[in-house]
Order: C-alpha cells, then structure tokens, then sequence
C-alpha cells in the first residue's frame, strides 16, 4: 500500500524545478515554454543593447557622429525588441494561461484525492490537504513567471554582453565572464540552508492550516462545552512554532545575505580594478573600461536580487515536493479480469487486517490485528447485526466492504467475486451508507439528495423525500427543495438530516445497506421517523447494521458478536440469548440499564 508519510522528495538543481514546472502546467507547458523562450530571447536582446554602449563610447572620443547614430538606432531598437518579447511572455499571465495552469493543476490534485484510499487520506487533517491543494498550487504557479525572469535576466544578459565583449576588447569580455558566474557557488551555498527552513515552514504551515480548519469546524461542539478559550491555547504553541522558524530562518539567513551583498560589491570592485590597471598599462581603451563600468553597475542590482532570490527557489521546491509527493500517492490496483456481480451476498474468507503503522509489511504478527481470522457469509437480501464493545472491529469490518483499505490476509467478495476485481467506483455503485453523523454539503437540499444520482429527475427526488419522511418539512423550508444548507445553520434537527440522507439512500437504490445505527442519538420522535424511512430503504436489500441498542436487531437473520477483532459468536437473537454468553450478558446490561432508566422517583 502507498505510504503518504514516505520521505519528501528534494529538487536538487534548477533543471529539476524546471521540469517541474512544466509537469504542473499541464496542458499549458507549451505556453510556458513559449514564454521562458521568449523570456530568454528578451534577455539576449537586452544583452545585446548594452554591449552596443562599447562602440558608442569609442565613438564618442572620435566625434564620428555617423557612427554614434548607427549604434543609438541598435541599441534602441534591440531594447525595444527586448521589451516587446518581455511583454509578449507576460501573456502567459494576461492571457489566462497561469489561471488555466493553476486550474489544471488543482483539477489533477481533486482527482488524486478523489482516488486515495481512504485510510491513507485520513491519516492527515484536512487543513493538510488543503494546504497541498489550494496554498502550494497557487505557489508554485504564481512565483513561476517571476522567479524565471529574474533568473534569467541575472544570468542571460550578463553572459551576452560578456560574450560579445570579445569583439571589443577580450581583456574586457574576461573579467565579465569570470565575475558574473561567481554568483552560482553563492546561489549553491546559500541554497542547502533555504531548503531546510522552507522545508520545516512548509511541514509547520500545513500543520497550522490543520489545526485552524479543525478548531473553525469544531466551534459548535466547543462553544456547546464552553471549552472555546480552552481549545484556542492549543492552537497557540503551534502559531509559536511558525513564528519561531520564521525568527531563526530570518536569523540564520541574515549572514548569508550579507556575505553574498559583500561578495557581489567586492567582486565588482576587483573587476573595476582589474579593469583600471589594464587601461593603464595600455592593455585596454579607456572607454570600453568607462563602457564595462556602466554594464556593472547597471547588472550589481539584479545580480544581488538574484542570490537573494534563492528563498524563492526553496518556496517553490518545497510546494513542488508536496504536490509531487500527493501526485505520487498510488491509488488501490483493480486486479484483472474486472468482473461485476450477478448476485449480492458478502463472504469474509479468511480476512485479517490491521491498520498500518508503518511500511514494513513484513512484521503482522508483530502488531494488533483489528481483525483476524474472518470467516463469515452473509446471504443475499438478509439483515445482519454487528454487536460488540467499542474497539472490536465492527467499523472495521464494515469498512473492508467498501475497501477502505485492502486486508493483508484473505478476501472479502461481492456475489463470490473478490472486490479487488471491482473498479472502485463500480464497488460504491452496490452499497449505501447511512452514518451516525451525517454530512450535508453546503448546497441545496435537492443537490444534497441528487448526489447519489446525477440524472434523477425532480419528480424522483420529491418521491424518495416521501419515502424518507422528510417531504413535509422539506416543504415549509423558505425555499424547498432549493433551500441551501448554509443557509438554514443549524435549524435541521439531528432527525431531519439524518432523513435527507436516507433519502440520498433510496435514490441511490444500492443493493447493499450499511448502517451506523443512524437513530442511536435521536428522540423518540425522530427516532420512530427515522426508523419509518429505514425500513423503505432496507426493503429487499443485503443489510448490515453496526448495533450499539440491541433492541433494533431483534429481527436479523444473523446476529455477529466480535470481540478483539475475532468472531466470538453469531445467530439469531434467541439462539444467542439461549447460549447464555457474550450477547446475553449485553442483552441483560442494556436491558437492566434501561429498566433503571425508566424506574420512577421514589
């Protein structure tokens, strides 16, 4: 199985992120790659004006105006050629080619999300995903243009001018040549001490987003339990933390920076040295000396944003790593052929699983199997309960059927066919699931309902609200059918969503049912609503009930008791209470409980 905790990937040289960048364009590489070419030509362009200030300044001691006017016309039509082919690469962001990258990217990233097992997708929060998905795809799309330019015009009009510098004056053309490159040792020795601090404020930042997204959707519960101020100290240490890295990588790069700085004016000073005693021991003209010291004044203020840049350079490895790292993430594999059942009875045949800790699949018997050995058979259009303490592997068992994730030992099929040879979305196509907790999306009642079934037809929809018992306050909503959830809060009782979910369920129409025990915290009168549309929708279907009231499975076919992740005993309700073990010590402690509750004041 895929591990989303494996070691982050490093992008080592600027070749890779490079690359990177265009995988992340998607269908745009071809306009990203136009606008780096036109990026460079620009460059080159601008490299070339400057190198024409050579001949202009050796003119200008002769007074042949002649020759002042030819190079001035080439020096400003190549900047004005550099300037249109800059502005032309900018339409990579004016003409929509950023936006439609960064919407092809976040795209691929929901589908990979919409593929990831589920037991690896809740290994993280959901302010870490989203952190992925939203934060580091506007990164490493928006910073894309910006930091190429300026790389480019740091190091491509530099390398021009000091090519065509040998045409002048190769005395000249050297000491350029020789002190522009400088700057890669500085790039590469500031960089490895970048990576680690955007590293650490990547990891720090998505843990952040995390905990902020978790405390915004727990603010109910929390204001219900008047722990508000109590849980919002747990969110300071981890704003602590952030402002702590960015205090030492602010700390830590501070040097750095000002031995870069030192290192780009002193080199600049060496060259204008170098320069001055070759001008006067005749090596060189004076005014291609004046010349190349225009040149590297003008180029010290880009160079030295260039080295500083590298933080940058770090900002986009590290949202590349995590893309690349989500991107990377393999979903379950369909085993060949794919088969799809004729029938719907559910067979564990030998399955034993356990969550994973960790990528060493070697060491199962080391670890707690939260289930093991499972042989059961549950028959076609029958209705079975799973009883047992908290922890004993009835969700687990459950979750196996929807191949939440894959058991290590044994198989679990559908109509005699292991589920492995399922596409998934096929798999989900044959069960529904009524939770405990329900959750409504924050769109309209009718889409909320209409998800189980795209092409369902408003008279469909109407029907199966009927059928669940929610019609009638569906219709005294401000809005019907059309009513957002976002809109009405709170006002839906517990009953009332747990039955537009049921209704989500009917419409489905799966020949599979699986049940949280959806009435387990309800009132009496929800309760018997809830429990009437239950029974429209179980009507003919393979049901499996997770049961904390044992009251509500008195009628299954087939009754599982688990304990520590092991079948400990099965049958019907009676045939269970008369072998006087597990489940009739739980009847009788429900049962007493229940008595005590009722048992009047005295």
């Amino acid at each position: 199985m895929a591990d989303i905790h494996h070691k982050t990937q490093r992008i080592h040289s600027l070749k890779e992120i490079y690359q990177q960048m265009l995988r992340s364009a998607g269908d745009e590489q071809a306009s990203l790659r136009k606008a780096f070419l036109l990026m460079t030509l620009s460059a080159i362009c601008q490299g070339i004006a400057f190198s024409c200030l050579y001949p202009i300044f050796l003119a200008m001691t002769t007074q042949q105006i002649s020759n002042i006017t030819f190079w001035l016309v080439v020096l400003t039509a190549f900047v004005l050629l550099s300037s249109v082919l800059r502005w032309k690469a900018q339409d990579y962001d004016y003409q929509g080619h950023a936006a439609q990258a960064q919407h092809v990217l976040r795209t691929n990233l929901g589908e990979k999300l919409r593929q990831i097992p589920l037991q690896l997708l809740s290994k993280k929060r959901a302010g870490e995903w989203n952190a992925t998905i939203a934060g580091s795809a506007d990164e490493v799309i928006a910073y894309t243009l910006t930091v190429v330019s300026i790389m480019l015009y740091a190091l491509v009009v530099p390398i021009t001018v000091g090519i065509l510098s040998f045409f002048f004056d190769w005395h000249i053309a050297l000491i350029i040549l020789l002190i522009f490159p400088a700057i890669i040792p500085l790039y590469r020795w500031r960089k490895p001490a970048y990576d680690r601090g955007m590293q650490m404020m990547s990891k720090l930042n998505g843990e952040l987003n995390a905990e902020l997204v978790e405390y915004t959707q727990g603010l109910p519960v929390l204001k219900a339990a008047n722990c508000v101020g109590d849980q919002t100290q747990r969110l300071y240490p981890m704003i602590d933390k952030v402002h702590m890295a960015q205090e030492i990588g602010h700390r830590k790069g501070g040097k750095p920076n000002l031995i870069v700085t030192s290192a780009i004016e002193v080199g600049l000073l060496i060259a204008i040295a170098i320069g001055l005693w070759l001008v006067l021991f005749g090596y060189s003209n004076a005014m291609y000396f004046i010349a190349m010291l225009v040149i590297i004044i003008r180029f010290a203020e880009p160079i030295a944003a260039f080295t500083s840049m590298t933080m940058f350079f770090s900002l986009l490895e590290a949202g590349y790593a995590r893309i690349e790292n989500m991107l990377n993430i393999q979903p379950f594999t369909t085993h060949t052929p794919t088969q799809l059942p004729t029938r719907f009875d559910i067979h564990f045949d030998q399955v034993s699983f356990q969550y994973e800790q960790d990528n060493d699949k070697s060491n199962h018997e080391n670890q707690d199997w939260a289930l093991h050995q499972i042989n059961l058979h549950i028959p076609e259009k029958s209705l079975t309960g799973l009883v047992g303490h908290s922890g004993c592997g009835k969700t687990t068992l459950t979750r196996l059927i929807m191949r939440y994730a894959d058991c290590q030992q044994g198989q679990v099929k559908i109509g005699g066919i292991d589920i492995k040879n399922m596409l998934p979305h096929e798999l989900m196509s044959y069960i529904s699931v009524v939770f405990q907790d329900v959750y409504l999306f924050d769109d309209s009642i009718m889409n909320n309902i209409k998800m189980a079934k795209e092409d369902a037809t408003e008279a469909e929809i109407i029907a199966v609200a009927k059928r669940a018992q929610c019609h009638t306050f569906i219709s005294q909503l401000p809005e019907g059918y059309q009513t957002r959830i976002g809109d009405i809060g709170g006002s839906l009782s517990g009953g009332e969503r747990q039955r537009i979910s049921i209704a989500r369920a009917l419409l489905k129409d799966a020949p599979i049912v699986i049940l949280d025990e959806p009435t387990a915290a309800l009132d009496t009168f929800s309760e018997l609503a809830v429990q009437a549309a239950i029974d429209e929708l179980v009507k003919d279907k393979t049901v499996i009930v997770i049961a904390h009231r044992l009251s509500t499975i008195i009628a299954a076919s087939n009754i599982i008791v688990l304990e520590h992740g092991e079948v400990l005993e099965q049958g019907t309700h009676q045939e269970l209470l008369d072998k006087q073990g597990k489940y009739a010590q739980l009847w009788q402690l429900q049962y007493a409980s229940e008595a005590l509750a009722i048992e009047p004041c005295s």
